[in-house]
């Protein structure tokens, strides 16, 4: 009976030690489990598409809006896009640190006190976010900073395509162009119009001016107006920003023709029958897209026709002859093989990248 006793003691310790044995496993997988489950989560948080847009410029404008554009289209593909509007310059430090904690792997900064403030945080970011690479858009900044990249749009390209048209369709020798400040980047918008129209016609004058007003569009109009009324023009091209509408308006009232800028604004009045269009919402989804397929990026680069850009809208294709547009169309083509060199004779402008 004692060995009887002792042999069912044995076994029932030995049950127990099963039991505990199971439970601690299953203790040990439960804990397992969740720690799995959160490097997947961490490495679906690592590969996220994630982008976001700081910029001192709101939304609701030609020129933001283009830009957000292109947000949009990420976000229709499956990506997470924020914006950000930053009105008080106290604010951008904190601004581009919050979106940075988010997990936003993309960052694009707008105007060039932005991306001076995100440039003087790149080694800060670069040691607390080594995921993270800011993308500077519409800026020439040089640096030397790896999770830092200049993009530009360069409005040379798109600008010489439309003084090649204006110098084809007016019927004066002489045209306009108005810009707000007299600054590098409006600066290129002059010049590659000058060079476009000199490259189809070196008898048509190209007469300029700047408001000084990148922001009225009673200024832009008052500016207009005095040229019309100064010159024998039947054409502007206007780039302009914020005040472009008032350019526009008084090119409708005296009647003459009118070239936009940035995006299509053959909306805003017929007058308008031409866009040098600056098509930022594609750097903006080919630079995400070339993120999240691990591409290495340079501190400066440009968007131009080599690189898929734009410099119309086919919107617009309609309002020029169909001698013209065949053109032109061979004209963009030859630009973009290297052909023509647009920057012959403004060397200036030539990009060192």
């Amino acid at each position: 009976m004692k060995k009887f006793t002792k042999i069912l003691t044995l076994l029932m310790a030995l049950c127990m030690f099963c039991t505990m044995f199971a439970a601690c496993g299953s203790k040990e997988a439960a804990e397992e489990k969740p720690a799995t489950e959160s490097k997947e989560e961490v490495k679906e948080e690592g590969n996220a598409k994630k982008a976001c847009l700081l910029t001192t410029s709101p939304l609701g404008n030609d020129f933001s809006d283009i830009v957000w554009s292109g947000f949009k289209e990420l976000e229709a593909a499956g990506w997470e896009v924020k914006c950000i509007e930053v009105s008080e310059a106290a604010e951008y430090p904190d601004q581009i640190r919050a979106m940075a904690a988010e997990g936003y792997t993309v960052m694009f900064t707008m105007f060039d006190e932005l991306s001076q403030v995100a440039l003087d945080l790149s080694d800060e970011l670069a040691e607390k976010y080594p995921d993270l690479h800011v993308f500077m858009l519409d800026t020439y900044m040089e640096h030397d900073k790896a999770n830092c990249t200049s993009v530009s749009v360069d409005p040379f390209e798109s600008s010489f395509v439309a003084g090649f048209i204006a110098a084809n369709v007016t019927e004066k020798d002489i045209v306009g162009w108005i810009g707000h400040k007299d600054i590098l980047k409006i600066q290129r918008f002059r010049d590659g119009y000058i060079a476009g129209v000199n490259y189809a016609d070196k008898g048509v004058e190209v007469v300029a001016a700047f408001t000084g007003a990148p922001k009225d569009p009673i200024k832009g109009q008052e500016t207009a107006r005095a040229m019309i009324q100064n010159n024998d023009i039947d054409l502007i091209y206007q780039t302009n920003y914020l005040g472009g509408p008032g350019v526009i308006a008084a090119c409708a009232e005296a009647g003459i023709k009118c070239i936009g800028v940035d995006s299509w604004q053959g909306d805003i009045d017929p007058c308008v029958f031409w866009s040098a269009v600056k098509p930022m919402n594609i750097a903006v989804v080919s630079l995400a897209n070339q993120y999240l397929e691990g591409a290495e990026f340079k501190t400066s680069i440009d968007f131009n026709l080599r690189s898929g850009g734009a410099v119309y809208d086919k919107r617009d294709e309609g309002n020029i002859s169909p001698e013209l547009l065949a053109e032109v169309k061979q004209l963009i083509e030859d630009i973009r093989s290297g052909k023509i060199d647009v920057f012959e004779g403004f060397d200036q402008y030539r990009l060192k990248y």
